[in-house]
């Protein structure tokens, strides 16, 4: 005869079985669902690029935010959590400064905001964007759900213009050292006629003359058609 300890303890198994499993189906349903929502935003990106890249301008200036030109980092670093920190981030020192010379200096430069986030964070994004004076730059904002998703964007952006794409490209701004995202940065460097990277970033940020070297960099790389430069780097 079984002893009723044994068959409670044997009844129990099957049971812990089915939470586990029912726990795992439910994971499982749930990345497929943040599959799906990354896939739709990537889709819904590129499609906004594609109408905008149907009209052609000599130069498009490709925009980064987040520790381009506003300061989320330093939150994200103080603890705040990412939605927290793009709505009371403060600009990157002297880079809406920098925006500003750029639109004045290239009058017929087209200009587009790229942005590693996710679709619900747009509203706040725009607000933003309004309250430092950006939101009056006929500039579209585009979210992308990740970072690498950056490239597709890049690449039609780059069909029908002559591509600047200023971008910090690093990542765990949550450290005290971000890390670079090399692979990214190798194709932004590959793809653009010139490549504001993170060194150029801090270098306005710490001293507002490096805007005008930059401006003149951006101008002669823009212009010389073919030439594909990057700054800091001799050509």
């Amino acid at each position: 005869m079984t002893s009723p300890a044994f068959v409670g303890q044997r009844s129990r198994r099957p049971l812990a079985r089915n939470r586990r499993d029912i726990a795992a189906l439910a994971g499982a349903g749930r990345a497929a669902r943040r599959r799906a929502r990354t896939w739709w935003e990537v889709r819904a990106a590129l499609r906004q690029v594609r109408r905008h890249s149907s009209h052609p301008a000599p130069i498009r200036i490709c925009w980064d935010l987040d520790n381009t030109l506003v300061n989320s980092g330093v939150l994200l670093r103080e603890g705040h959590s990412l939605r927290d920190a793009i709505v009371r981030a403060d600009p990157v020192s002297n880079m809406l400064e920098f925006f500003a010379a750029v639109h004045s200096t290239l009058p017929d430069a087209d200009h587009f905001i790229l942005t590693a986030r996710v679709r619900a964070m747009r509203r706040d994004t725009e607000t933003w964007l309004l309250r430092h004076g950006l939101a009056q730059i006929d500039a579209p904002l585009c979210l992308v759900p990740d970072v690498d998703a950056k490239k597709r964007v890049w690449e039609l952006l780059a069909r029908t213009s002559r591509l600047v794409i200023i971008d910090d490209l690093s990542l765990n701004h949550e450290r005290e050292e971000p890390t670079r995202n090399d692979d990214l940065i190798e194709i932004a460097r590959r793809v653009a006629v010139v490549y504001i990277a993170a060194d150029e970033i801090a270098s306005i940020a710490g001293d507002s003359q490096a805007i005008d070297a930059t401006v003149s960099r951006i101008i002669a790389g823009s212009h010389n058609v073919g030439t594909r430069t990057r700054l800091g780097e001799n050509c």
